[in-house]
């Protein structure tokens, strides 16, 4: 679903298509890897929620750190692969859609997890 939203977006011609679809399926096999630590970390607060210790929110929020950092990462790496193979615009084409869909994500997310403290 996220491809064809991505395809409509993009709109490229078939020699662009050629260039960008093998750099997108490498970013989304790197992004799904994050995507699953990001699932784990959902999983342990929940887990530990109702009795969370200082120590577990630590490392919960050490994680999201180092979780978000490597987004940022993995975004920046391939802005630059393709913009290397097809130009800045396509790049920040790139970019600004998956920013949009994260933001999306990240949106729901904080909408449907409680808050540390935070009575259900």
């Amino acid at each position: 679903e996220k491809k064809a939203l991505l395809m409509d977006f993009l709109q490229l011609p078939d020699e662009e298509a050629k260039m960008f679809w093998p750099i997108y399926e490498e970013y989304e096999s790197e992004r799904s890897a994050n995507g699953t630590r990001r699932i784990e970390l959902i999983k342990k607060y929940a887990e530990q929620y109702e009795n969370m210790t200082d120590e577990q929110a630590d490392m919960l929020a050490k994680e999201s750190f180092a979780v978000r950092a490597t987004r940022e990462k993995l975004q920046k790496k391939y802005y630059n692969k393709v913009k290397k193979a097809m130009g800045a615009k396509r790049a920040a084409q790139f970019l600004q859609f998956e920013r949009f869909v994260q933001t999306a994500i990240d949106s729901e997310l904080d909408n449907n997890i409680p808050l540390i403290g935070e009575r259900l």
